[in-house]
């Protein structure tokens, strides 16, 4: 009987008949509550980032009323084991809920009229900002904008001295939990050694770790004032050290190395300073027209 045809065969056969470029599959690390995937309303928009002004992913859910903004962490040169599969991509994607609010922000603070919140939330270059009407029409921001009219108009003008004050308090929270949880206040502290502060130095280092966060989420000119508002310390630049002109010529001599040039003969200049004995003198004249004992093992 004729020998059937190998696996490998088929394999190899199947594999010519394919065209010749193959879409390669992309995976995707995430972490994603679990109602998000069960959601059938939810939806990823682009939006326009209330701080760097450009465009963000995020998902919409309409039943729960919510928005969820994805983060992607990319450390570069990492990858991902998934099975059998080496992933080259080595980003890890964060799905978490973020306030409404501060995507309505930018909006309200660069409206030069009052208008009901549909008409507010208009944008060309994002259209998908219209997706929010279903889930801010229903919302309170009295806490950082004045409502004008009737409550069903949901008209509201911003209001910069509550916006302060709302932000003010969502530092102030936020940095108490930061300090709950002991999470360093900078890179150079680490889980195992942190750096002795007193209460006062504490209570500063972590309300300047919750506005940076917090800034992360506001346009920054709005985190510039907060910044004034909850009188915080400015950014210290290490300056360069210059020092007197006396020092610096004094550093300048250090470093150019001996002033003196050892290259020539500076017996003259020498004997001129230093007084020779009697004993010395004798012997100098006596040496006058001798030859050195170096000149003995000199080429002939």
């Amino acid at each position: 009987m004729p020998r059937s045809p190998s696996k490998r065969g088929q394999r190899e056969e199947k594999d010519t008949t394919a065209p010749q470029s193959v879409a390669r599959s992309v995976h995707k690390i995430a972490f994603i509550n679990d109602s998000l995937l069960s959601s059938n309303s939810a939806e990823v928009v682009r939006l326009r980032n209330p701080h760097t002004d450009a465009g963000s992913m995020y998902i919409i859910d309409r039943e729960q009323k919510a928005v969820h903004e994805i983060m992607a962490f990319d450390e570069g040169f990492r990858c991902w084991f998934i099975g059998q599969v080496v992933e080259s991509s080595g980003k890890l994607h964060m799905i978490s809920p973020v306030d409404v609010t501060y995507l309505i922000l930018p909006y309200l603070i660069k409206a030069s009229r009052t208008v009901p919140l549909e008409h507010l939330l208009e944008d060309k270059e994002f259209p998908d900002i219209s997706c929010l009407d279903s889930i801010a029409l229903d919302k309170d921001f009295s806490h950082i904008a004045e409502n004008k009219g009737t409550s069903d108009l949901s008209v509201w003008k911003y209001n910069e001295e509550k916006t302060l004050a709302w932000l003010s308090g969502r530092v102030e929270r936020l940095s108490s939990l930061l300090q709950d949880k002991k999470v360093p206040t900078n890179t150079a502290q680490s889980l195992t050694y942190v750096c002795p502060m007193n209460p006062v130095q504490a209570k500063e280092a972590y309300t300047v770790l919750a506005h940076g966060i917090i800034a992360e989420y506001i346009p920054p000119e709005l985190a510039t004032k907060l910044h004034k508002h909850l009188k915080l310390p400015d950014k210290k630049v290490k300056p360069k050290v210059l020092g007197s002109a006396e020092n610096q010529g004094a550093k300048k001599q250090r470093l150019e190395g001996p002033m003196d040039d050892y290259s020539k003969d500076n017996t003259a200049a020498v004997k001129g300073k230093v007084a020779m004995s009697a004993k010395e003198k004798a012997l100098a004249k006596s040496a006058v027209g001798s030859k050195s004992i170096l000149s003995f093992f000199g080429k002939k």
